[in-house]
């Protein structure tokens, strides 16, 4: 069991690049939910 907790889940060396994509992408989603919110009001 030990050796499954052994790093995180982005400290792998295939996902280094996820560390600075994650951020982006969830700001992305955040700025995208936040846009149809301002539209939905704008456009009722």
């Amino acid at each position: 069991m030990q050796t499954e907790f052994n790093h995180a889940a982005n400290d792998s060396p295939r996902s280094g690049s996820n560390k600075k994509i994650s951020p982006i992408i969830f700001a992305v989603i955040v700025l995208a939910a936040v846009a149809v919110g301002i539209w939905l009001k704008t456009h009722a």
